[in-house]
């Protein structure tokens, strides 16, 4: 990824959160291959929609 990019903020129910972060993970599980960028991409935002579902995980039970 570019760092000079804008960074966008997504606002979302947590059902799509995991619908995002499953359909990532698939498409990072079976890339098929090219370039290396879009597979690190994928694994970034994997990891990030996850961390986004713990924090909601954690905030939710914190109660």
């Amino acid at each position: 990824m570019n760092p000079d990019q804008i960074a966008a903020t997504l606002t979302m129910e947590v059902d799509a959160l995991r619908l995002l972060h499953r359909v990532v993970d698939n498409a990072y599980t079976n890339w098929p291959g090219g370039d290396a960028d879009e597979q690190a991409c994928l694994l970034l935002m994997k990891n990030q929609l996850y961390a986004a579902l713990m924090t909601h995980l954690y905030e939710t039970n914190s109660i």
